[in-house]
């Protein structure tokens, strides 16, 4: 635990951070340390959750096929995951066993050369705790290694994380301290880039990024220029630091740099959490009299074991506590919100638009007039430079008075009028845009634009109008010449064409569809020999419905080809989106394939994708479908159903459910009581809950019957050695008491408490006040021990925002049991808090009543 002398409130920070540097008058006091938690709002994932993305990957890698799971490269898709969930735990935590050797020798190698503030801990500490708390800092290292042994590979993923990611709110503050001289160095364990986008974007200054050793001698800390330190590397070379050789130290150049440093500067961490060696040897090497050291975090009893110890057995050391970055970084910014000079935004973008104009224009004048170029190679260079110059007009616009706006504009093409009539309805002023929109609109002023450009520019043009004035963007649309339009349909390229009329559709759909249906369809495009279903499905939805017609018609025994030799995920999907528009096609397609052929195809899938098959094909014909099913071999497909895991038998068979109940209740019937059990033991207790109690909706009387056959003692073993929420608890042990209330209630009272009550009470600050106050009767009818232990060690500031949650009076009828547990630990104060509430709502308790005397 960290000392009692030793924490301090934020005005503490405050002080220091207002003070000048002794040495320095010119420089700031503090420097800071930032870590990922500041980046969790810019959508950066942090290291636990980075953690679990990483085993995911290993385990699609090893175990699964990767690609049924995947968004993308490196994202992960949740949903379907579900699905191998539960077998997933199981392989990832047996491979984290093996991690227990290395556990082992580091632990070994901090004994032989323990670092002096963690001297203490190893004597007094057992080998059990000190374990555990090596074990989870080297979680991150192990799986990154596991993850790709390859630094490119790693990068690349890093690089995925944090691409394109936007600094939050908190970093815009941050940056402007930076920019007015109160920071000047800003080290970081973190990959990304959003100080120095920060300060790029939306300050005047530009700092200096060292992200190498070899560079980083030359930094100069003592420099009113700002320095931006990356301790780990930066994600866009090879060199980042992220496993455990890597992190182990820090580069020579980085760790003198930091020394250097903190000889004239104390040190601000926030957001990061110190589970890596490199940084907190440095940083214990060098702690001493000299320097403070302030330590960010919201509870105290949540920071890592080493960091609590450098903060104990050092002088000078500090734990501050703070509710986020966010709200640090707008406390450090009042301190000098007076001093602070911000950029003139407009000013700087109408200088840069200028500039960007005049070189435009000039490299156009220099291209045209200084080259021999032929005419038509010319006018191609002035349509496309045009284009590139009209982009950036509302800047311009935004100067100029009404009459000059739109003379301004009426010399742009349809793609900048457009533009900039969108820009300056959402960045200055809504009203005015549809006002000068109306003013426009006269004389066929834009429908004369449009008949100059194609049917690509047509769409994104009105799609852009249509969210300034969509009644006028859709009349101009259907004031436009019917055989114009069909002109530039027959003209386009057929991605063009695809969005054109997606797009144009959702203007004016009967005009378009119109246009549709007088397009006489060349013979060639009818033609589908050398495309693919997902391609045959694109062009079909921009052609008529009668053309549509035509070419499935014509190409039918081409497409009975395609379907019969493309993967049947590529039939599925084909059948599924035509079937909207073309349903008795696709239900012929379908029932011109064999049965047998089918039955032997979707059988080669894994559950999931047997399950949206028969669903797509039970929507086309119930009956073919029904057939097709009984012909699915029952012993590979009674083989899927018992090698995969109880929760992936659940979201199958619960999906099946709606579609065909008696086909779910007999995949249901292919699992012997036997199997269930042996599936029960591995699963996790979480998924045991919910698998019962949907399948309960499918064959409720045997699986009420399996469920009064679990033993007890396997019910109370899962739940002392596996982790939980109070949330995840609760939903677990409501959905087991209806099988069989006294026994799970009696499993659940054989635990170790003090345990599980250490794992809720420490993560319980998590759980949104509704959810508490929702599972407060299931925890003191469960476990009323447990549920006071939870109570009596939960924060403070947690148990207040719960009495104090503007709703509470909602779940007045459950305060009772919560008020039970406020008298056996003798908390008055929130007692008389509950009495109150209660006295006030007992209208509450006489709805229950009534309600329990209709039931009856």
């Amino acid at each position: 635990m960290i000392r009692k002398d030793k924490i301090k409130q934020i005005d503490f920070l405050l002080n220091k951070f207002r003070e000048t540097n002794h040495d320095f008058k010119e420089l700031p006091k503090c420097s800071f340390l930032l870590g990922a938690g500041c980046s969790r709002s810019s959508e950066i994932p942090t290291g636990y959750e980075i953690i679990e993305l990483l085993r995911k990957h290993w385990y699609l890698k090893n175990f699964a096929n990767s690609s049924e799971f995947l968004e993308s490269t490196y994202d992960i898709d949740n949903e379907a995951f579900q699905v191998i969930q539960a077998n997933f735990q199981s392989k990832y935590l047996e491979e984290e066993t093996t991690l227990k050797e290395k556990v082992e020798k580091v632990l070994e190698d901090l004994k032989k050369n323990t670092p002096p503030y963690l001297s203490n801990l190893f004597k007094t500490s057992d080998a059990k705790t000190l374990k555990q708390f090596v074990f989870d800092d080297l979680l991150y290292g192990f799986w990154f290694e596991r993850f790709s042994e390859s630094p490119k590979e790693r990068q690349k993923l890093i690089e995925h994380l944090i691409d394109f990611k936007e600094p939050s709110g908190a970093y815009l503050l941050f940056s402007h301290l930076i920019s007015n001289g109160k920071i000047t160095n800003v080290f970081t364990t973190n990959f990304d880039d959003l100080i120095y986008d920060s300060l790029i974007r939306y300050t005047e200054t530009k700092p200096k990024i060292y992200s190498h050793n070899e560079v980083a001698q030359y930094i100069n800390t003592l420099s009113k220029r700002p320095n931006i330190i990356k301790l780990h590397g930066d994600f866009l070379f090879e060199n980042i630091k992220n496993t455990k050789p890597e992190t182990g130290l820090l580069w020579s150049n980085m760790e003198n740099k930091l020394e250097e440093c903190l000889k004239s500067f104390d040190l601000i961490v926030v957001g990061y959490n110190g589970a890596d060696d490199s940084v907190m040897n440095a940083l214990a090497k060098l702690k001493s009299k000299d320097y403070g050291l302030l330590w960010c975090g919201r509870n105290p009893e949540n920071l890592n074991w080493r960091v609590k110890e450098l903060i104990n057995q050092t002088n000078n050391s500090y734990f501050i506590q703070i509710e986020s970055f966010e709200l640090l970084s707008m406390k450090l910014f009042e301190v000098y919100k007076d001093e602070i000079d911000y950029p003139d935004f407009r000013s700087n973008a109408e200088r840069k638009e200028k500039e960007f104009h005049q070189y435009i224009t000039e490299f156009k004048t220099e291209l045209t007039e200084n080259v021999k170029l032929e005419e038509k190679e010319i006018e191609s260079i002035n349509s496309t430079l045009d284009i590139v110059l009209d982009r950036n007009s509302f800047f311009r616009v935004a100067e100029l008075n009404h009459s000059e706006q739109l003379e301004f504009l009426r010399k742009l093409r349809i793609d900048g009028i457009s533009r900039t009539l969108k820009n300056i309805h959402t960045n200055i002023n809504w009203e005015h845009s549809k006002t000068l929109y109306a003013d426009l609109d006269k004389d066929d002023f834009f429908q004369n634009k449009l008949y100059e450009v194609s049917i690509q520019h047509i769409s994104n043009a009105l799609s852009n109008l249509r969210k300034i004035d969509a009644e006028r963007t859709k009349s101009i649309l259907d004031s436009l010449n019917d055989e114009n339009l069909l002109d530039k349909i027959n003209s386009a390229s057929s991605s063009d064409l695809y969005s054109g009329i997606s797009e144009l559709k959702s203007i004016s759909p009967k005009k378009i569809e119109s246009i549709l249906n007088k397009r006489k369809v060349s013979p060639e495009l009818l033609v589908i020999e050398n495309q693919d279903l997902r391609k045959v499905a694109f062009k079909l939805k921009t052609l008529s419905p009668k053309d549509g017609l035509e070419l499935l018609i014509s190409n039918n025994e081409a497409l009975q080809t395609k379907i019969k030799e493309e993967p049947i995920k590529e039939v599925v999907i084909f059948l599924e989106n035509v079937s909207s528009i073309y349903f008795k096609e696709c239900q012929a397609l379908f029932e011109q394939l064999e049965n047998s052929f089918l039955a032997d195809r979707i059988l080669e899938q894994n559950l999931t994708l047997l399950s949206i098959s028969l669903r797509v094909f039970n929507h086309l014909n119930r009956n073919k479908t029904k057939q097709l099913i009984k012909l699915l071999d029952k012993d590979k497909l009674q083989s899927k159903l018992t090698t995969t895991s109880l929760q992936a038998i659940k979201s199958l068979l619960f999906a099946l459910k709606d579609v065909d109940f008696q086909l779910s209740k007999y995949l249901l019937g292919l699992i012997t009581d036997e199997q269930f059990q042996e599936k029960i033991e591995k699963s996790d207790l979480l998924s045991i809950a919910e698998s019962l109690e949907y399948l309960s909706k499918i064959d409720n009387p045997r699986i009420s019957k399996i469920a009064k056959e679990i033993n007890s003692e396997l019910i109370t073993h899962k739940i002392d050695n596996e982790d939980f929420t109070f949330q995840q608890f609760g939903n677990a042990m409501s959905k087991l008491i209806v099988f069989d209330f006294d026994k799970f209630c009696l499993a659940a009272r054989e635990i170790d408490v003090p345990r599980l009550t250490d794992k809720i009470s420490k993560t319980i600050n998590k759980t949104g006040e509704q959810v508490f106050l929702h599972f407060v009767p299931i925890y003191f009818k469960v476990n009323r021990v447990l549920f006071s232990k939870i109570i009596k060690e939960s924060p403070q500031d947690y148990i207040d925002s719960i009495l104090k949650w503007p709703k509470i009076d909602l779940y007045t009828v459950n305060l009772p049991y919560l008020n039970r547990v406020f008298i056996e630990n003798k908390m008055d104060k929130e007692k008389e808090y509950v009495d109150y509430i209660i006295s006030n709502n007992q209208d509450k308790f006489r709805k229950k009543k009534r309600r329990k005397k209709k039931k009856h």
